[in-house]
């Protein structure tokens, strides 16, 4: 190479006389620039120290104010500077090291062979064309002249050397030609400090994949993982922010975690919706939801253009000077999909960061998939815990009956509300004194819905201390308060995809009926301790023996969680209102403790079901479980004994109040009552005869005919066996 240089001295100087020379250098001084040029080249390893030094040593040789050496893609579309030593200051915006070639004065030289010397306003075509800014500024700044000398390697262009001057030189034939073989050596240089280059970058990529794969699948603690993706990917894109999205099918944030630079050039977790007063449900804060579905690099104009569309990043932009952004998909599948946001904060990002960035994608999304997998596992394994101790509770858990029984027309027209509102999802309220039967309606609800193959949960919210109702419902963190040891679910986060039965609702403390209100508009909760919001899809059942209107108006329960519950109302009837249910649900339970209990089926005497039929039963259907219950146990014969389970006094006036006045009407139904009982005590004792020797009338002392129009008037009849 070296000898063609001197070559092409020789014959430079030989035409000296016809073209004198740029510069008075004679040919032994410059034969030994080309030497140390041709030395340098070779031992110099820093590529901007050696072409610093080769530079100044081609000022010797050739007048120009500037110099850069601007290299090619292998695409051919975009030119860098590799190497500058200007003389004059360029404007911000001027200073991209990256610019498309298209369109632009550089495209009809990149196949050249010989040198091109320019005049700016003269011999460019382009010069004054909006699209020619940088062209345009030289000239403001007083340079005329451009000389491009193509760098040639491999048989094609990899880039330019060009010197800009302030005056239009004449450059010679041998000129052009000494810088051609000048430009020979240096592309050879240029060539050799890519490829180096090059290699140098593809080992850091691969350093950083091997950091970020370690990274992914061996920290457990997800901020702390993604905390080391941002370190390891800083190292080789100058990047200040690292944002992961993924939303769910519902539109709900799965991940949203945010990182930045901090001052002391290390990354740190960081909340742009605290520093810009929103909350993750704000509209404005949602558009991070479509900023990941629109993937590409966003810088200068097109950048601007995104914060137009999407006023989040706006507010970002201004507030905390970023510059430029790239979104990278992660995934978009069915059910989810994601993204990964980088951004600069005083830089451009362009192409060479995103093809960096991209190449930590799969493992990136690789990872998240399998964080999200897990973490579903989890959840769904405790669950199943939850689950498993509660169903096992539920069969432990003793019953009052297992069926709703009764053909009552009040009772029909509460199934037929039943089997409208089951089909739904609608929020019901069932309400009825104790004992009525409201935990199986709210059964037959769920068994009747869409969601019955899922659990229903259920909680007596009096039967809790009013310190640990909260975490019942909603669960705890560990070590959220004292006695916490390990983390818990709540029975709403367990009844996720079911139903989940409020008995005695009206119980529920003032300070929990607002945090239950949340649950039950916003569809999400937080455990005790817990900072992550947990989307669940219960259907709520609520049941009370109060009268809830008159604990609004007295200000024990808040009238919005009222009418939020009362979507659907339920009045289930008192057994005292059903009086033609007793009979059979009296047969029923007796049916059902004989097995329970391992005795004979007996049958119930007539005057002992009419007795039935006439209680009160304040503790309606309960009432009358535990009685005939009773009476299964203490029986001996072929009957039901309820001669020491029914007291022979009428219950109609409330124990709880000996002292109250009866009235007239209340004194007559209890005369009748004690009068119905007596006459079936004597029936039972003649052995069903009425007249005749040892005849209920006999017994009595009343005449016969006196007792059959006495029998008729109460409505006896024989309908049930004695035995």
């Amino acid at each position: 190479m070296n000898s063609e240089i001197f070559r092409i001295f020789r014959k430079k100087y030989s035409e000296e006389i016809r073209n004198p020379p740029m510069n008075a250098t004679t040919l032994p001084e410059a034969l030994k620039l080309m030497q140390y040029i041709g030395d340098a080249i070779g031992t110099i390893r820093d590529p901007q120290e050696l072409f610093r030094t080769v530079t100044d040593k081609l000022r010797l040789l050739f007048a120009f104010d500037s110099a850069v050496i601007i290299t090619i893609d292998r695409e051919r579309r975009e030119a860098s500077v590799f190497f500058e030593m200007l003389r004059f200051e360029l404007p911000e915006q001027l200073r991209h090291q990256t610019r498309s070639i298209a369109g632009t004065w550089l495209e009809g030289h990149l196949d050249d062979r010989t040198v091109t010397v320019a005049s700016i306003a003269r011999d460019i075509p382009s010069f004054g064309a909006d699209g020619a800014p940088l062209l345009w500024t030289l000239h403001e700044l007083g340079m005329r002249q451009i000389v491009l000398s193509p760098l040639r390697s491999g048989g094609r262009v990899i880039g330019f050397l060009s010197f800009v001057s302030a005056e239009e030189k004449l450059w010679s034939d041998g000129d052009k030609s000494l810088l051609s073989g000048v430009s020979s050596s240096i592309a050879i240089a240029v060539s050799n400090a890519l490829a180096y280059e090059e290699l140098r970058q593809r080992e850091a990529e691969t350093s950083m994949q091997l950091a970020i794969n370690n990274a992914l699948f061996t920290i457990k603690d997800r901020s702390q993982m993604l905390l080391t993706v941002c370190e390891q990917i800083s190292r080789l894109v100058p990047c200040s922010f690292l944002g992961i999205r993924v939303v769910g099918s519902d539109g709900r944030f799965h991940i949203y975690d945010n990182f930045m630079r901090g001052s002391g050039s290390s990354f740190a977790p960081f909340s742009p919706l605290e520093h810009l007063e929103m909350l993750p449900d704000d509209p404005v804060a949602r558009e991070s939801i479509e900023v990941i579905s629109r993937p590409g690099i966003y810088s200068g104009e097109r950048f601007d253009e995104l914060c137009r569309d999407f006023r989040i990043l706006e507010l970002v932009r201004d507030r905390f000077g970023i510059s430029s952004i790239i979104v990278l998909q992660l995934w978009d599948l069915p059910g989810s999909r994601a993204g990964l946001i980088i951004s600069g904060v005083g830089v451009t990002l362009g192409d060479e960061e995103a093809r960096t960035v991209s190449l930590i994608v799969p493992q990136l999304a690789l990872a998240l998939q399998n964080y999200l997998a897990f973490d579903e596992i989890d959840r769904l394994r405790r669950k199943l815990e939850g689950e498993r101790t509660y169903l096992v509770e539920e069969i432990r858990a003793a019953h009052n009956f297992e069926e709703i029984v009764g053909n009552s027309a009040p009772l029909a027209e509460v199934l037929r509300r039943v089997s409208q509102v089951a089909p739904t999802d609608a929020t019901v309220l069932i309400e009825g004194e104790t004992g009525t039967g409201k935990e199986l309606i709210a059964r037959a609800i769920h068994n009747l819905s869409p969601r019955k193959e899922r659990v229903l949960v259920k909680v007596n919210c009096a039967a809790l201390p009013a310190s640990l109702i909260e975490s019942e419902l909603f669960g705890h963190e560990k070590g959220s308060f004292t006695g916490a040891t390990e983390r818990r679910i709540g029975k709403f986060e367990l009844a996720d995809g079911g139903t989940i039965f409020l008995d005695e609702i009206g119980e529920l403390p003032l300070e929990l009926q607002a945090k239950l209100l949340r649950v039950l508009q916003e569809k999400e909760l937080e455990r005790i301790g817990g900072r992550r919001v947990i989307p669940v899809d219960v259907r709520v059942i609520a049941a009370t023996n109060r009268d809830l209107k008159k604990e609004v108006a007295t200000g024990r329960f808040r009238q919005d969680l009222y009418f939020r519950l009362n979507a659907f109302p339920l009045s289930v009837p008192p057994l005292r209102e059903r009086r033609d249910d007793i009979p059979v649900l009296a047969l029923h339970f007796a049916r059902k403790f004989a097995r329970e209990f391992g005795k004979p089926e007996r049958a119930i005497r007539e005057r002992d079901m009419n007795e039935l039929v006439s209680r009160e039963w304040r503790g309606n259907i309960r009432e009358l479980s535990h009685t005939i219950e009773q009476a299964v146990i203490v029986a001996e014969g072929d009957s039901l004994d309820f001669s020491t389970v029914l007291p022979l006094r009428n219950e109609s006036v409330p124990l709880s109040a000996p002292s109250a006045l009866m009235t007239m009407a209340e004194l007559e139904e209890e005369m009748r009552g004690m009068e119905r009982k007596l006459i079936l005590d004597a029936l039972d004792r003649a052995g069903g005869r009425v007249s005749g020797e040892g005849g209920a009338a006999e017994l009595l002392k009343i005449n016969a005919k006196t007792l059959y129009s006495r029998i008729d008037k109460l409505g006896i009849r024989k309908r049930y066996g004695a035995g």
